[in-house]
């Protein structure tokens, strides 16, 4: 094993074991036995592709800058709390909310208009706009008017009675 990649592998198994420290020994063990896994899976794929063991090294450091996000935000979701702080959130949230309803409430108030003047909802919805007359088309030139009765010939005789 190079240099290189021991370093890598003892780098990203340093990171495992910050963000696994106090946490229930089976859950830690269990991510740290994963991240064990993930790392032999993609030791052994790189090596069977040929990939030198400086340029698996640099992948596994690589996949640990950008998956750093990711462990913090697992972490932060095995994280347990006393149900007394949990009850405390909960009625702090709730008297924001029935805070900020009021106080949304009467901002809305204030900036809307009196009751008895009201809103003109069909004006708002479809306005008026002046109806535009269309003028009548043209009268056809002369000139057609007498080719099409030139074309049209005499008109046929009545039918026997």
């Amino acid at each position: 094993m190079s240099p290189a990649l021991a370093a890598a592998l003892a780098i990203v198994r340093g990171w495992t074991r910050v963000y696994t420290a106090h946490l229930p020994p089976i859950m830690r063990d269990a991510r740290r036995a994963e991240i064990e896994s993930d790392l032999w899976e993609l030791h052994e794929d790189a090596r069977r592709h040929g990939a030198s063991p400086a340029g698996i090294a640099v992948h596994m450091l690589l996949r640990l800058v950008l998956g750093i996000v990711d462990d913090v935000v697992w972490r932060a979701e095995q994280a347990t709390l006393p149900m007394r702080l949990v009850q405390e959130a909960l009625w702090a949230s709730a008297a924001a909310s029935i805070v900020f309803v009021w106080w949304l409430a009467s901002a809305l108030q204030a900036v809307s208009p009196p009751h008895d003047e009201g809103i003109d909802v069909m004006r708002l919805l479809y306005p008026m706009r002046p109806v535009i007359s269309v003028p009548s088309p043209p009268a056809p030139p002369i000139q057609f008017v007498k080719l099409a009765h030139d074309c049209a010939g005499a008109p046929p005789p009545p039918p026997p009675p």
